[in-house]
């Protein structure tokens, strides 16, 4: 997942894998995952359980709660990289999601949701931008296809954008809807490689948006040849829902619709 500055034309770049959901990360840190007892603490919900101290962390849902984590740190750019093992179910709405979110009252987020949907999982991808969402899409999830572009929102003077304010990372499992008792508990696993984020403080998001990051500068503006092929590919094959499509709920087709390719 890429989280742009002012001046870049295109906000995200999703990747997926079976039951796991990763972004693209440069300059990775050969030593291994980022710790996550330095990195992230508890928000909510059961205790978090740490794997081998540093490389994963375990959530859980059962019949009493969920469970979520935030980063310590917050970001004004960035990419960001989360390998994540949705629970094992049958039951149609157990969730497991990551995610970017500020902290305010005019709340952004880029979301990833992983939903239990009897014998298949969906990817889910929202982006909500002053308080407004409701700009799902949704993918069946398919074998090797690590890196896949998914999704990308272009900035456009005329359409809201969430380049304004800083945002934490965040990870969760919650029951959705149905689950099934029988099932639980359920458990999520959340493995953080490189962390390439622009680390800042809550009003001071200017310094996040210079060429020195890499994912400002304006050869990252777009996606390749070879990734617009499989962005296109991907989105032909295995996409389950757009809300751009959707004209039940958008009578009129939303302008960042007119644009997105």
């Amino acid at each position: 997942m890429k989280m742009s500055g002012p001046h870049e034309k295109i906000l995200l770049l999703i990747g997926i894998m079976v039951l796991t959901v990763a972004a693209r990360a440069i300059d990775e840190d050969l030593t291994g995952f980022v710790t996550w007892g330095h990195n992230y603490y508890k928000t909510w919900g059961h205790p978090a359980l740490v794997i081998n101290e540093t490389s994963e962390l375990d959530l859980t849902l059962d019949h009493k709660s969920g469970s979520g984590f935030e980063s310590n740190s917050i970001y004004g750019s960035g990419s960001f990289s989360m390998k994540i093992k949705a629970p094992q179910t049958k039951s149609t709405r157990v969730v497991t999601s990551f995610y970017l979110r500020s902290k305010s009252s005019r709340n952004d987020q880029l979301c990833f949701q992983i939903f239990g949907n009897g014998p298949a999982y969906l990817l889910n991808t929202n982006i909500i931008i002053n308080g407004e969402g409701a700009k799902d899409q949704r993918f069946r999830l398919w074998f090797y296809v690590d890196d896949t572009p998914i999704r990308v929102y272009k900035k456009n003077p005329s359409i809201p954008y969430p380049s304004g304010q800083t945002m934490f990372m965040h990870g969760s499992v919650k029951n959705g809807s149905i689950v099934d008792p029988n099932e639980m508990p359920y458990t999520a696993k959340f493995q953080a490689s490189t962390i390439d984020g622009c680390v800042t403080d809550f009003l001071d998001i200017e310094k996040c948006f210079g060429p020195q990051f890499w994912w400002n500068r304006k050869e990252n503006w777009q996606l390749s040849s070879r990734e617009r092929k499989m962005y296109m590919s991907a989105r032909k094959v295995y996409m389950d829902y757009d809300y751009c499509s959707d004209r039940k709920l958008y009578p009129k087709v939303p302008k960042e619709c007119k644009s997105r390719n």
